[in-house]
Order: structure tokens, then C-alpha cells, then sequence
């Protein structure tokens, strides 16, 4: 699920029901820059990403690969920019409280180079609105690759909790970015991480383009920057 404006309540008054500018998209389990984004947001605009629970997928395989939400296209995005994602807040889908969340994932599409040097497995990807039985459906899957695969390109925030006022910094690989998130956990009682398997959830985010942003920030690989008081 996908919305493209973000209300400006506080987290925990945030609702946990689709609005009517809210609509279902389908999710991927592979990246790829080929793989169509499901919506476009213009620099410092403004959109909640609502993700799966590990319950959504194959209980039969503990190792499936989180689906994502995604991709999103930032407009005017181009590989050496960096996005700047602002983390307005974070909710569960069940309606309980969560000040904090950690995405297991999330990043941009890799850029089309990078994926020759990557072992791939086509079995059980999904592509997004590129289905089985869709021409393209077969040469993206055959290129395109899981999420283990991409190492220090997409970011995981275990130990670094994700609140509201949290920024990361990803840079940019393929045309309009691509940004993906998913995998979504939340800490229980005072604890700074969790093992829980991920739960469906969902985050408002805001996205600013930096043209250049590679070479002006020299960074390689996704950013994380907690809320400041909490880093403090």
C-alpha cells in the first residue's frame, strides 16, 4: 500500500486504516532498475509506504525474501544524486504504539552495470507490475537480484532505530532513484532492538533530491542518521 500525502498529526494519532487517497500496489522481492515504479514524488514531497508481515509470506520457507514496498520514482533523479529521506513517523498496522522501527531494508535500485557481476535466481521473483507472462517478465528476472546479494548498497537500521526526526542519506544508482523499503521490526518494551519476525507496518517519509550528492557528501554506501536527541 502506498500514499502520496502524509498527514501532520503525531505518530500515535496517525491512522492505521487506507484513506482514500491510498491504493495497493504490487511488491517486489528483487531489484532491478528496469522494474517500473509504482508512483513519483517531486523533491520535498511527501509519502507513507505501508509494508508486509513476514506472516505474509511463505511460512514454509523462513528464508523467503521481503517484499517490498516500491519502487518509488524520485523525479529529476540520476545516478551520483543522493536522496535525504526524513522519517516523519512510524506505525504498526494493528494500531498499537511504536515510537521506533527498524527496516530491514531499504534502499534505490541498483544501477544496470552493477548486475553483471551478480549471481542471480530467478525462481520465485516477484517484479512488481512486471508479472509472469509479461514479455519483460523474463530477462528483468533473470538479471534481477535479492537482497543479500547487494550488500553495503541498502541499508539496514537494527541497531540504529528509526524515529521520527531520523534522516538517511541514500545514494542514487539508476534514473529516478527507485527507493524500496520493507521488512519492517518493532522493538518491544525498552529494548533497543528486536528479533521478532517483521511486521506489517508502515512509514510517512519525506524525500529531497541532492544533484551531485555523491561527490559533494563523498558518500558510497546509505547514511543513517538517528534523531538528534536521541543520539544525544
Amino acid at each position: 500500500m502506498l500514499s502520496l500525502a502524509t498527514p501532520a498529526s503525531p505518530a500515535w494519532l496517525r491512522p492505521t486504516v487506507p484513506r482514500r487517497d491510498s491504493r495497493a500496489v504490487p511488491g517486489h522481492n528483487r531489484w532491478h532498475p528496469d522494474i517500473p515504479a509504482v508512483a513519483e514524488v517531486i523533491s520535498g514531497g511527501s509519502v507513507r509506504m505501508e509494508c508486509q508481515s513476514r506472516a505474509d509470506l511463505d511460512e514454509l520457507d523462513p528464508h523467503a525474501d521481503a517484499i517490498l514496498c516500491g519502487p518509488l520514482s524520485v523525479v529529476g533523479a540520476e545516478p551520483g544524486d543522493v536522496i535525504v529521506v526524513d522519517i516523519l513517523a512510524i506505525g504498526r498496522s494493528d494500531g498499537r504504539y511504536a515510537k521506533a522501527a527498524h527496516p530491514g531494508i531499504i534502499g534505490c535500485a541498483p544501477g544496470a552495470e552493477s548486475l553483471r557481476t551478480v549471481k542471480t535466481d530467478p525462481d520465485g521473483a516477484l517484479l512488481g507490475h512486471v508479472g509472469p507472462g509479461l514479455a519483460a517478465y523474463g530477462p528483468v528476472a533473470e538479471q534481477a537480484v535479492r537482497s543479500v546479494a547487494r550488500g553495503l548498497d541498502i541499508g539496514s537500521c537494527v541497531i540504529a532505530q528509526l524515529t521520527a526526526g531520523s534522516r538517511i542519506m541514500l545514494p542514487v544508482h539508476a534514473y529516478g532513484a527507485k527507493l524500496s523499503v520493507g521488512d519492517l521490526h518493532f522493538p518491544t518494551g525498552a529494548a533497543e532492538d528486536c528479533d521478532e519476525s517483521a511486521q506489517a507496518g508502515w512509514l510517512d517519509l519525506r524525500i529531497n533530491l541532492t544533484k551531485r550528492g555523491v561527490e559533494r557528501f563523498l558518500i558510497t554506501s546509505p547514511l543513517l542518521i538517528p534523531e538528534p536527541d536521541r543520539a544525544a
